[in-house]
């Protein structure tokens, strides 16, 4: 029997938690590219922030496709934790291998033709720029600060620096890059990424989160569809304070040779963090710790990667490995993309892993088991829980 080549739409998300801008997404998404198949990326257990998701990767799974999505497939947390560039890297290289035909996604500027122009003059600067970019990081300035000066002359820095366009611009460097055949498309984001504003018609996921831990769930109720504020009201979210405990507690017990091989341990950061590690908090390490040049961000998710053991040479393999894909959540009417991605021989299913792959799993399982942990559960539930099947009816 011949398999139907499905066209698919993908969005990459965090969905922390899933609220109703997401939803507008989904909806904008199949409707403005008529797809046969809308599939998340979705980062798991922690996120790009190096924080800890409100919500269990099985639980958000599980609200987008109630949400409208056919399937959600895992984003390795080798990437979903660190950088913009290698977000985006992980993402773009799977959704490439399983042949999406278009990546669709939220921005501040809403306009890919403006992101595609500044990504190409990204990936290929001229001389003056590279040479601003330089002096900047000499300064001691931080990265996405010093490309923010150095772009100014070129771009508008108010579009360069936004949070969502800078994801945007990354997903296109990367489409760019590894597959000309994705079709980027964007959904003018209407909401601060940064504000507790829970007065508007489309609040952010961050306003969302500072009302559950001030336990105001009646704020949120009209921003989240009825499953997402259950599963909310619970109390069965993320704290963010018990990874803190661990993390400070784990770097304690660690050692400069440890570090110095993690992912993001730059110039002798390390050093600097693990002198830190015994102040008295969590906060007084991380901002004793960072600096002009390194952000408090970059100190986050030093510290977890050093928790993950996501070293530079597990990074390494892990941008040249084989992409693999691992379903945490479909449709139980769509399982004609099991079979569509089943032909795709550029990744691999989860059951199918070589020993790089699965060098790189032990990682979401671990993240996995973490943060079950954290919240007092048992079990790990990346071998005790099959891939969901979601009644939506």
């Amino acid at each position: 029997m011949k398999t139907t080549i499905l066209k698919k739409c993908g969005i990459i998300c965090e969905y922390n938690p899933l609220h109703n801008g997401h939803i507008r997404q989904i909806q904008a998404a199949k409707k403005e590219t008529n797809c046969d198949a809308l599939i998340c990326i979705m980062s798991g257990n922690f996120t790009q922030r190096a924080d800890g998701a409100v919500l269990d990767k099985y639980t958000r799974a599980k609200h987008a496709v109630l949400a409208g999505a056919d399937a959600v497939i895992e984003l390795p947390a080798v990437f979903a934790v660190n950088s913009a560039e290698d977000f985006a890297y992980g993402a773009v290289k799977l959704l490439a291998a399983l042949e999406f035909d278009y990546l669709h996604f939220g921005s501040e500027a809403g306009d890919v033709t403006v992101l595609r122009q500044i990504a190409e003059f990204m990936l290929n600067p001229p001389t003056s720029y590279t040479k601003k970019l330089q002096e900047n990081l000499s300064k001691g300035l931080s990265y996405p600060q010093s490309i923010a000066k150095a772009a100014a002359k070129y771009f508008d820095t108010d579009v360069i620096s936004r949070p969502n366009n800078v994801l945007a611009i990354e997903y296109i460097k990367e489409i760019i890059k590894q597959s000309g055949k994705i079709q980027p498309l964007t959904l003018q984001r209407n909401s601060d990424y940064h504000s507790d504003d829970l007065l508007a018609e489309f609040c952010s996921a961050s306003a969302i989160r500072t009302a559950c831990g001030k336990q105001d769930f009646k704020k949120i109720k009209k921003h989240v569809p009825h499953y997402v504020y259950e599963d909310l009201v619970k109390n069965q979210y993320f704290r963010q304070q018990n990874f803190e405990i661990f993390a400070q507690g784990f770097l304690i017990t660690s050692n400069a040779n440890y570090l110095k091989d993690i992912y993001g341990a730059d110039e002798g950061l390390h050093n600097k963090l693990l002198k830190n590690a015994t102040l008295p908090c969590y906060s007084d390490m991380l901002f004793s710790t960072k600096s002009k040049r390194y952000t408090l961000l970059k100190i986050k998710r030093l510290v977890l990667n050093s928790v993950l053991n996501i070293n530079k040479n597990v990074m390494k393999k892990a941008k040249k490995a084989k992409p693999y894909y691992k379903i945490l959540a479909i449709n139980k009417d769509r399982c004609d993309i099991l079979s569509d991605f089943a032909r795709c021989s550029a990744a691999s299913n989860i059951k199918e892993l070589n020993d790089i792959q699965s060098e790189i799993y032990a990682i979401d399982c671990k993240a996995t088991n973490l943060y079950s942990a954290l919240c007092q559960r048992q079990g790990n539930l990346d071998s005790a829980l099959p891939m969901q099947k979601i009644d939506v009816n």
